[in-house]
C-alpha cells in the first residue's frame, strides 16, 4: 500500500462535491480540497475510473506519491502533524 496527497480544484459544486464524497472513501481529508489517501495500485485504477466523469477540461485534479522512508521530515505550521506511520511532503 502506498501513500499520496490528492489536491483539485473543481470549477462545479456538484462536481467538487461528488469528488470530495469518492475520496473520502479511500482517506481522510487534510484541508478543503486535499485529502491523504492509501491506495494500492487497483485501487488507484478505481479512483480514476470513480473521478473522472466528475471532471471538466478546466478542473484540476493532481494525485501525489508520498514518501514514507522518513517521517520525521513532515513539516506542519499551526498544528500537530496527524499521528500517522509515516507523512513526508517535499
Amino acid at each position: 500500500m502506498s501513500q499520496y496527497v490528492v489536491a483539485y480544484d473543481i470549477s462545479h459544486d456538484q462536481s467538487r462535491r461528488q469528488v470530495a464524497r469518492i475520496l473520502l472513501q479511500f482517506g481522510r481529508r487534510v484541508q478543503r480540497s486535499v485529502f491523504e489517501l492509501d491506495l494500492e495500485p487497483a485501487d488507484v485504477r478505481d479512483l480514476k475510473r470513480l473521478v473522472g466523469p466528475w471532471l471538466d477540461a478546466q478542473d484540476a485534479f493532481d494525485l501525489f506519491p508520498l514518501d514514507r522512508r522518513d517521517p520525521q521530515r513532515r513539516v506542519a505550521w499551526y498544528r500537530e502533524p496527524y499521528p500517522t506511520e509515516a507523512v513526508v511532503l517535499v
